[in-house]
Order: structure tokens, then C-alpha cells, then sequence
């Protein structure tokens, strides 16, 4: 992902072509894949699950009144323990900013190049739960069959790409970059919530695996994210001027792991990104 580049008079050829060292900037667009999206959905196969704090001392009884007060739920459902879900449902990450920054090196009378960067985004995982509320239904319709719980999740992350750059000049006006690496990545979770009647929880899990009541103490968050891996392809298109500014807009497609445990499978993740150098150090 090759960008906008500011380059002293020295560094550029009269074609423009940059050559030495340069520090990028970039700013974008990143789409991952949703299946690590489901880490935030409350499964009971999920290290943080709904059931924690729907079936717990602390918080069961408090959902409960508050769904009866609401007349969410029936009277066939005469307490916590018997709310039930009707469906986990399959979340999904918003489209999110990406911002970066990182260096090139281009290769003096040559078409090669190599660039590491880093790249930063939060992202945003929503969803729903259905529970099911007890309440008989007209025929054919599910009016008033379920409660509908939003599920949110709020995640970082940081990409770090190492890759080999080919650079193809076309004299019109208009150049051509491919770009083929590796990519490290962390993840940090930052929140995983339910709202259920009104009322937001958080179902991370801080009790070690129990359900919270007045005899489990809770501990301080511990990540439940980390470090994963994979590679990278970029494709860029742009120009360079006679004065030694490029812009460059590329789209990068990313198949790596990530850290998210259960949900560790190599998917696809892509971005597109106005990506800007700012200088070039010539005397590299």
C-alpha cells in the first residue's frame, strides 16, 4: 500500500521516480470478515456467554422483573430460569477506519521496492439475540414471539505488513504497483455487551467461568485477544508529479488469523486505502 509522496528534488528522477527511503501515512476503509464476529454473540460455546448472567443470582432475577414489568415476556415464564433463547443469531463488523503509517524503500534504477507499515482500527461487531417471550402468537406471524436483544462488540486491532513491491511505469501519467507480504496482527477486546429490555451488560467473562453471585468473586479483565499471522496481497494505482508528490490508491486483501479464541480459523479481511508519504530521505 504505496501512497502520497513528498520527496526532496534529489531523491526524484525526472519521470518522478522515487528512490531512497520514504515515511507513509495512510488513511481508509477496512472490511473484515464476520466470522470472528460471533466471538461477541453470547454462545454457550463462547467464552463469554449470555447464560453467565441470564441464569445467575446477580443479575437473573433483575431481567426477569424487568422484562415482566415491560410485559416482554408472559406468565408462562414464571422466572429467571426459565427464559429461554430462541436464536444466538450471526453477527457482523461495521465498516471501520483504518489509519497507518510506515516506510518504503525504493530501489535506485530498479523496479522493486519493499515497505513495512502499521495499521490501526477498531472495530465495531453488532448483532441480536432472540428470546423467546412466552406470548401466544396470531397464526402465521411471529408478532411478539420473541425479545429482541442487540449484541455489540468492540475490538482493536493493529496490522503489521512486511512486503516486497513491484512497480510498473506507464509514462502516461498513470502508475501501477503490486505488493506481496507477510502480516502480524493483535487483537485487544474491549467490550461485549447485551441489552436486554433497555438495560445494557456486559458478558465478558471476569468471574472465571462461574456466574456471578454474592460467593464468586469477579477479577480484573484480562485480554482475551492476541497475536495472529498470515499474508497480504496489494494492488495500487496513481500518479506521480515532476515535483515529488504521488498519490496512490490501493486496495489490500489480507488472509490471516485472529486471535480471537474459538474463532481462530484463517479468513479473508479487506481494505482500501489513500495512502501518503511524507518524505523521502535521500541520503539512504
Amino acid at each position: 500500500m504505496q501512497g502520497l509522496f513528498f520527496a526532496t528534488a534529489g531523491s526524484l528522477s525526472a519521470q518522478g521516480v522515487l528512490r531512497g527511503l520514504s515515511l507513509t501515512v495512510d488513511v481508509g476503509v477496512l472490511r473484515p470478515d464476520n466470522y470472528a464476529a460471533n466471538f461477541y454473540n453470547g454462545s454457550p460455546t463462547n467464552v463469554n456467554t449470555l447464560n453467565r448472567i441470564l441464569y445467575s443470582e446477580t443479575y437473573g432475577n433483575q431481567i426477569w422483573n424487568n422484562l415482566t414489568t415491560q410485559d416482554l415476556i408472559g406468565s408462562s415464564v414464571a422466572n429467571y430460569n426459565q427464559i429461554t433463547v430462541a436464536e444466538y443469531g450471526d453477527m457482523y463488523y461495521k465498516l471501520a477506519l483504518q489509519l497507518g503509517m510506515g516506510f518504503r524503500y525504493d530501489y535506485e534504477n530498479s523496479n522493486w521496492a519493499w515497505n513495512t507499515r502499521f495499521d490501526y482500527a477498531k472495530l465495531h461487531a453488532q448483532g441480536a439475540v432472540l428470546l423467546n417471550s412466552g406470548h401466544g402468537t396470531a397464526y402465521l406471524t411471529n408478532q411478539n414471539r420473541y425479545v429482541v436483544c442487540p449484541t455489540a462488540g468492540v475490538e482493536e486491532r493493529i496490522y503489521i505488513d512486511l512486503g516486497v513491491i513491484r512497480k510498473f511505469k506507464s509514462y502516461h501519467g498513470i502508475d501501477f504497483e503490486l505488493t506481496l507480504g507477510g502480516n502480524l496482527n493483535n487483537t485487544k477486546v474491549e467490550s461485549s455487551d447485551i441489552s436486554i429490555g433497555g438495560v445494557t451488560y456486559s458478558i465478558l467473562d471476569i468471574w472465571g467461568g462461574n456466574s456471578p453471585s454474592s460467593y464468586v468473586a469477579s477479577y480484573e479483565y484480562i485480554n482475551q485477544g492476541g497475536i495472529g499471522y498470515g499474508g497480504y496481497a496489494s494492488a495500487a494505482v496513481g500518479f506521480t508529479l515532476p515535483i515529488g508528490t504521488a498519490m496512490w490508491l490501493a486496495y489490500t486483501f489480507h488472509y490471516n488469523k485472529v486471535n480471537l479464541q474459538g474463532y481462530e480459523s484463517f479468513a479473508m479481511h479487506h481494505a482500501v486505502n489513500l495512502n501518503v508519504a511524507i518524505n523521502n530521505f535521500s541520503f539512504f
